[in-house]
């Protein structure tokens, strides 16, 4: 019983002071990123992000219990995923000329999405906080967009991998790919337009006639202050989510069953 008390004392320790040496190496990058080289500023972010990581890995031990509990292997191939999520957010991404041109296409949530249908939702979650982690000390929103982008690879993650969950098979994941990534294009156009778009003329000081002037680069159509919320949500953000939602579905479609195998092998 002694030896318990011990070991939870030391848990709640080790956590909470990894969470914070986690937490100040990604703060200190971005305050310093005007001072130090880009490739500083990645490794800061990333060994912070691991350290986090590392801190809520041993507070999710001390909550969670019985058999959801994760393993080490498990939690190590959590940060592996985690890791590789960044990457492809930092270094995998680029436009296309019939989407606004500030919208990027990226899949980063792929990992995450692996990671859930392999450990359930909780885990693949894990891998979306990390991200907005490392994300949020570059924000130009105030931090409401990389809350969306939180709150939308919440969504995804979510959704989809409790529907797998449930019906562990190959349509119980189409399945839950597709409904997953309808749910999330329509939140996606929400927040757009009740918070992101505000945020970035209020918060960011973006001026609205910057985004319209931004929007005309669609032929035949002219975008107005007017009529720019209608254009950007249903000819922008709809088609932009929908497109980027099916890429990283099927990526990940394509991709779990080799990656589970190999999940499977190391976590033996």
């Amino acid at each position: 019983m002694e030896n318990s008390k011990l070991s939870k004392i030391a848990k709640i320790i080790i956590g909470t002071t990894t969470s914070v040496i986690g937490l100040s190496l990604i703060l200190l990058a971005y305050f310093l990123r005007d001072n130090v080289g880009k490739a500083w500023t990645y490794v800061m972010n990333i060994a912070g992000a691991i350290i986090l990581f590392v801190g809520i890995c041993f507070i999710y031990s001390l909550i969670k219990k019985g058999d959801n509990k994760l393993n080490t292997k498990q939690m190590t191939l959590i940060a592996l995923m985690s890791s590789i999520t960044v990457i492809l957010y930092y270094f995998v991404k680029f436009n296309l000329p019939f989407f606004p041109p500030w919208l990027d296409i990226q899949v980063s949530e792929i990992p995450a999405l692996i990671t859930g249908f392999a450990y359930g939702p909780y885990a693949g979650c894990l891998v979306i906080f990390i991200r907005f982690i490392i994300k949020l000390p570059a924000t130009i929103t105030a931090g409401v967009g990389e809350l969306a982008d939180l709150i939308l690879g919440f969504t995804l993650v979510i959704i989809t991998s409790m529907i797998y969950k449930k019906h562990r098979n190959i349509k119980g994941a189409l399945f839950g790919t597709l409904i997953g990534i309808g749910v999330s294009t329509v939140l996606a156009c929400v927040l757009n337009w009740l918070v992101l778009i505000p945020a970035y003329i209020t918060l960011a000081h973006f001026p609205l006639e910057a985004l319209v002037g931004m929007m005309n680069y669609i032929p035949n159509l002219t975008v107005t202050t007017e009529n720019f919320m209608l254009v950007y949500i249903f000819i922008g953000v709809l088609p932009f989510n929908l497109f980027r939602y099916v890429l990283v579905g099927g990526l990940t479609f394509l991709l779990y069953k080799k990656t589970h195998f190999l999940l499977s092998k190391i976590d033996k």
